[in-house]
């Protein structure tokens, strides 16, 4: 399964000139002039949709020469949307010394304190929640080759070894550092600071053999990993930076002559979400049942919901050259939404499934990446409405439905939130048959001669 969540990585690519060769929109510019007279236009295409559930979602990849294989935002908390039911995410994480050797034998210990950055821009649904913090030891190791998704969860001893209350703080906070041997107060961005009074726990993390400090492997065989998870439900997922330099484990301490330092564990070779969702009897859930009427198109982040289109009527369609295609989108106001705290996904991403079976993303998005702007030539970013109108996406599909009409492609394209594992967004949209706001596939095509119906 492809990681799509690292498909923008490639927008930094300034391939202009392969835009230029492949663009759809100027297709046709060699036309015969008696074939530029037979440029239409059409708009009225019915649209059938049908909700369905997403795919497994990549949460950590084998690591490679470019990337670390974590993502960059890890959401925690117990969310209860009044549309999309109930998502549990749990951050499963393996933490190892910094350093490879031991922080010393004859120390004092004062405290051991989990440090997690907030990745304050991400945090999902109402920004004042609070979390009740569980922290469990996992019973089970992260195998070091192989990818993990959102549905795998690793076995956990049953004791908290520590719990906290918190809500997200979005405002930096003023630390003391010991990393010169003196206390320095510095100036840092938001984190959630977790004090272990757990001394079972902090004398065991200690009490670990030298050799096993200098071997990261044997270290994650005494420590497994920890899993942190919310006991409380809410109307919210906070979210954390696991790769800011600051994150990780601090143990901080005396030496025998008296000097204050620190040691820091990081979050070692694996980190992933474990995502556990109960629809119950949720719009989504009435919808994935196989409810027949469904009103609206919903998509969920996290890979939570996809919507699938088919636009039979494209098949009508012979001998002509699409200028321009897009999907314009209207997002819904559905009855019993709190659409205060659960806003629309910044993008939806169209897809394909390939000859193997593979959901791909459309030629338009490629198209679009290797160009270096998304926007312009993609689309499928989210507009907020205006005077009291509803919010839009507007997704180029070009390129995708003259693969469509030239039989390259399937007719059916699904859409999914996007980004699909570092948002957790979720989007409500108005069915094709809405009479103010339906989906709408706008279609600016060339007519090559005369059309067979």
């Amino acid at each position: 399964m492809k990681h799509f969540s690292f498909y923008l990585t490639v927008l930094g690519l300034s391939l202009l000139t392969v835009f230029s060769c492949t663009n759809p929109i100027d297709t046709g510019s060699g036309l015969l002039d008696e074939d530029l007279v037979n440029v239409q236009t059409v708009d009225t295409f019915k649209i059938n949709t049908t909700v369905v559930p997403g795919d497994s979602l990549l949460v950590y990849s084998i690591p490679t020469a470019s990337s670390s294989g974590f993502i960059s935002r890890y959401f925690l908390g117990k969310m209860n949307d009044p549309i999309m039911g109930l998502t549990d995410i749990a951050i499963q994480t393996q933490v190892v010394p910094a350093v490879q050797t031991h922080p010393g034998l004859n120390i004092t210990v004062d405290s051991l304190v989990l440090v997690l950055p907030y990745a304050t821009a991400s945090v999902y649904g109402d920004k004042a929640q609070r979390y009740d913090l569980e922290i469990r030891e996992l019973a089970d190791s992260f195998a070091l080759d192989k990818n993990y998704y959102g549905n795998q969860k690793l076995a956990v001893k049953p004791a908290v070894i520590q719990a906290k209350s918190f809500a997200v703080n979005y405002d930096s906070v003023t630390i003391k550092e010991y990393s010169t041997g003196v206390a320095v107060d510095s100036k840092v961005p938001p984190h959630l600071r977790v004090r272990f009074t757990n001394s079972e726990f902090q004398s065991r993390l200690v009490g670990l053999d030298t050799s096993v400090y200098k071997n990261r492997v044997k270290f994650i065989q005494a420590l497994y990993g920890l899993q942190l998870s919310t006991s409380n439900i809410g109307k919210a997922l906070a979210a954390f930076d696991l790769t800011s330099t600051r994150a990780g484990l601090y143990l901080y301490y005396k030496t025998a002559t008296g000097s204050a330092q620190e040691y820091r564990y990081v979050f070692g070779f694996v980190a992933a979400n474990s995502i556990t969702r109960d629809r119950g009897t949720s719009l989504l859930g009435k919808y994935l049942a196989g409810e027949p009427d469904q009103e609206y198109i919903l998509l969920q982040g996290q890979e939570g919901a996809n919507s699938k289109f088919s636009i039979p009527g494209l098949k009508n369609l012979k001998n002509v050259i699409v200028n321009k295609a897009e999907l314009v989108l209207k997002v819904a106001n559905v009855p019993g939404d709190e659409s205060v705290f659960f806003t629309p996904s910044p993008r939806i991403l169209a897809m394909y499934r390939n000859d193997k079976g593979r959901l791909t993303v459309v030629e338009d998005f490629d198209i679009a990446s290797q160009s270096g702007s998304i926007d312009p030539y993609n689309g499928g970013a989210y507009v907020s409405g205006k005077n009291n109108e509803p919010g839009t996406y507007t997704i180029n599909l070009s390129a995708h439905v003259q693969n469509i009409l030239k039989g390259k492609v399937p007719n059916d394209i699904y859409l999914k939130a996007f980004p699909l594992a570092e948002s957790a967004a979720r989007t409500t949209l108005y069915r094709a048959d809405h009479p103010l706001h339906g989906a709408k596939l706008k279609l600016y095509y060339t007519q090559l001669g005369k059309s067979e119906k």
